[in-house]
């Protein structure tokens, strides 16, 4: 188990925005939350977190909040682009590719496309032509207790389905397995 798994979520936005301009270096612009949705350079990417769920079935054992976090990846080209049509659905899919599984070189889940479809739902974009691409991936907010190298002192095993409070008197002692 990796116990350092905290994330900054300006780092977490920065290495998105930075893989995607790498990938797909023909849009001119890839950004986060910008000041203006109306003067775009296009073709562009805009990158939104859009909310959290918790994921407790993702617990990292580190006392961290493991949470789904989502994101939605707009894809923005101008009406005067040729073929535009085809053209914005290829950009949209090209960034779903370049989203799949990644984890943008942080300790964060693998990223899983959810929706890959047409964005009418942002007025300032209206004058453009917009396809989304949504996803989704675990990552751990908060600080680890174990990123200081704490090791626990005893390791004991219990079987399922004897395990947890009810059953710590079944568990064995792991002897002999840490240096």
């Amino acid at each position: 188990m990796n116990a350092q798994t905290e994330i900054d979520l300006d780092t977490l936005h920065s290495a998105i925005t930075d893989a995607i301009a790498a990938a797909m270096p023909t849009f001119r612009s890839v950004q986060s939350y910008p000041s203006s949705r109306t003067a775009l350079p296009l073709p562009a990417a805009i990158v939104d977190l859009e909310d959290f769920e918790a994921a407790p079935d993702a617990d990292p054992g580190t006392e961290q909040l493991a949470v789904v976090a989502r994101f939605r990846a707009r894809v923005v080209l101008g009406m005067s682009t040729a073929d535009l049509q085809r053209q914005v659905r290829k950009a949209a899919t090209s960034l779903a590719h370049v989203v799949h599984l990644n984890r943008w070189g942080l300790p964060v889940g693998p990223a899983r496309v959810t929706v890959i479809s047409p964005d009418a739902f942002d007025p300032e974009l209206d004058q453009y032509e917009v396809w989304s691409v949504e996803w989704e991936q675990v990552v751990h907010l908060g600080a680890s207790v174990w990123q200081d190298g704490i090791l626990p002192s005893e390791v004991f095993v219990g079987t399922e389905p004897e395990t947890g409070p009810d059953h710590v008197a079944a568990y064995q002692a792991v002897e002999g397995a840490a240096p």
